[in-house]
């Protein structure tokens, strides 16, 4: 017979074993974390534009790819060209796989203009980039530049938006690169109010973003109302294959710099969550994106509102971020030089 204490301390055992059960039978799976949650897609810069119609692209099949299928949503917080979403996302944001940035060129911040960056972009857990800012040197068809030897002329004018964007920053670099001589004035706040400024003849020319130029004006490379002079990416983009980059026409003493800076580009184009989130929600995440970069009717829906794949997944996507993050003083000051940083 088996005495009462035993008896009491054989329950409370089994008690303890049913209600506690060891931990890999109780620990919660990627999908059921997910399941009935939302996930924010953020980005910096407020509603309109091309970072708002990616990340409601994106957002619409993402979630059939990430285990749980969560309903995404997209937030906005605009502020210093994406630096304050990159802020949030590393700090104050949520560690837990339930906030992905859609990505300014914030590493390139973290490099070249610090103040105010408060991340780490080798610590942040980047899922690939699905594209690359692509801006190209566009002239207006009547304006008097054919070549690129017809910009050592002081008298021609590109526009731009401010000293501390790319409007501003890749003409400069053009400039200093190839020792040309146009004037680069600042002070158009849109893409539009630049295009315009062009057709009236304000200005001759801008730095204008591949996505701007065929979702807006796509009738202006038609009918051969601009000149595409000079792409500033680190492979020509495969709808514009006959414009050089400025990579291929810089000399070799100054292709360190031009590099560097176009490494960058991707992450104008990339999703990326917080240092904190757990291991294999990072890793659910990376597969959602890749298999929603090879959904075909991601693809399609893409094609159809006039947007640009060109993926690169979260490997590739790293190595460039090492590779920014490890250059040497020296490189990054003649960079900041270069793109009139120190003006």
């Amino acid at each position: 017979m088996l005495h009462p204490m035993r008896a009491t301390v054989s329950a409370s055992i089994i008690f303890a074993i049913t209600a506690f059960p060891a931990g890999p039978a109780s620990a919660q799976t990627v999908a059921d974390f997910y399941k009935g949650k939302t996930v924010a897609i953020l980005m910096g810069t407020g509603p309109g534009g091309p970072y708002e119609l990616y990340g409601r692209t994106i957002g619409d099949y993402l979630r059939r790819h990430i285990p749980g299928n969560p309903n995404v949503i997209v937030e906005f917080m605009p502020g210093a060209g994406g630096v304050t979403a990159g802020n949030h996302l590393y700090g104050p944001g949520p560690q837990d796989g339930t906030k992905i940035l859609l990505s300014h060129a914030i590493t390139m911040s973290e490099m070249l203009e610090p103040r105010g960056v408060r991340f780490q972009s080798a610590r942040m857990h980047w899922l690939g980039s699905y594209d690359a800012t692509a801006q190209i040197m566009t002239l207006w068809h009547e304006a008097p530049v054919k070549t690129i030897a017809d910009l050592k002329n002081p008298s021609i004018v590109i526009g731009s938006f401010a000293k501390a964007h790319l409007t501003y920053q890749w003409p400069a670099m053009m400039r200093d690169v190839l020792g040309l001589n146009f004037k680069l004035i600042t002070g158009y706040p849109t893409g539009n109010h630049n295009n315009i400024a062009m057709e009236r003849g304000e200005i001759h020319g801008w730095s204008v973003s591949w996505e701007n130029l065929i979702g807006t004006r796509p009738h202006w490379i038609a009918e051969k109302k601009v000149t595409l002079l000079v792409q500033f990416v680190l492979e020509r983009r495969r709808q514009i294959p006959d414009v050089p980059t400025l990579l291929e026409l810089a000399p070799a003493d100054k292709k360190d710099v031009v590099e560097f800076f176009a490494a960058g580009m991707p992450f104008g184009r990339a999703m990326v969550v917080g240092p904190g989130v757990p291991a294999d929600r990072v890793a659910a995440l990376r597969k959602a994106f890749d298999d929603t970069m090879k959904d075909p009717a991601f693809l399609a829906d893409a094609k159809k509102r006039g947007l640009d794949i060109d993926p690169r997944n979260w490997e590739q996507t790293h190595a460039l971020v090492s590779k920014i993050v490890s250059a040497s003083p020296e490189l990054v000051a003649r960079v900041k030089k270069s793109i009139g940083a120190n003006e």
